[in-house]
């Protein structure tokens, strides 16, 4: 009788015995504080980086849009033996009255051609539109976005390049629309070298969406930029009157004082493409750099101006 309640005890303490499952608990909320904290460290710490490579990324992307449309230019000299240029019809290479089905305007004679509208083929863009947003003529860094459009215009981001407005022509791209005969840079023109002479860079579309369209009407300053302007294409702006002389640096597309010049949205600098197919980045400071009576970006836009250029 003795054992039986002795057992008997036993097994009522051990029901009152906690389990393991009984005694877990869950986090207090320091514990939870904590955590949260160390999760908020973590992903400050992963965001700037997240953007770091995303605008790597974008800046290879603008890059090798600009590789596409310097190849696509020697290439167009490979076919015809001298480099694309804005002209008129039909003294360019596509024909009166032959505009793409849809097309807003049509190619009458002596109607405006555009170096980019020439080279259209060589990027396998046979087809598009003056109204048509071209993907490869777009830079990714802008936030109005590569589609960005007007209506009956589509934008270039990249544009043909000479020195200043003193020297209009003096670059691989030129325009001989309001000359009376052809103009055609030839290899054989680029005494400075194709490795020394830029062929193409970066200037967004004008901040009121009336000028950098890539299939102009009329206009050499939509498609062919000086490297160091004035205020002869845009006199005022948000600010007021604008800069004279308008240098290349990174500007604000709200403004279209801007366009004035070579500008980018890239931070540090911008990208160019050479006339040997190649592409460099230029830093704004280098870019202003003074080269004997110009600067080194004017330096590297001339053909032929036979000027030292020191390596940045």
């Amino acid at each position: 009788m003795a054992t039986s309640r002795k057992n008997q005890t036993k097994q009522t303490a051990l029901s009152l015995t906690p389990t393991r499952a009984q005694t877990r608990r869950g986090f207090t909320l320091v514990e939870l504080l904590v955590v949260i904290a160390c999760i908020g460290i973590l992903i400050g710490l992963l965001l700037p980086a997240v953007q770091a490579a995303r605008m790597a990324a974008r800046d290879v992307e603008c890059s090798n849009k600009m590789r596409n449309i310097s190849l696509a230019s020697i290439n167009f000299h490979d076919t015809y033996k001298y480099f694309p240029r804005s002209t008129v019809r039909p003294r360019g290479t596509t024909a009166v009255d032959a505009e793409p089905e849809g097309n807003e305007w049509h190619w009458g004679n002596g109607s405006y051609e555009s170096w980019l509208r020439q080279i259209m083929p060589f990027l396998e863009q046979h087809n598009v539109k003056v109204q048509d947003a071209v993907f490869i003529l777009g830079c990714p860094f802008d936030p109005r976005g590569t589609d960005y459009v007007v209506p009956g215009y589509g934008f270039t981001w990249y544009v043909g390049v000479y020195s200043n407005p003193t020297h209009v022509n003096d670059g691989i791209i030129v325009d001989d629309s309001d000359l009376k005969s052809k103009m055609l840079v030839r290899v054989a023109s680029v005494t400075d070298g194709l490795s020394n002479t830029i062929i193409i860079g970066e200037r967004p579309p004008s901040s009121d969406g009336k000028k950098g369209w890539w299939d102009s009407r009329c206009c050499i300053e939509d498609v062919i930029s000086p490297a160091r302007g004035n205020d002869k294409i845009y006199s005022s702006g948000k600010n007021g009157h604008c800069p004279n002389p308008a240098v290349y640096h990174k500007g604000q597309i709200d403004d279209r004082c801007e366009f004035n010049s070579l500008f980018s949205c890239h931070p540090g600098g911008g990208n160019f493409g050479f006339g040997d197919g190649s592409t460099r980045k230029i830093s704004y400071e280098g870019g202003n750099q003074i080269v004997g009576n110009t600067t080194m970006l004017e330096a590297l836009s001339s053909r032929s101006g036979h000027e030292i250029v020191p390596t940045e």
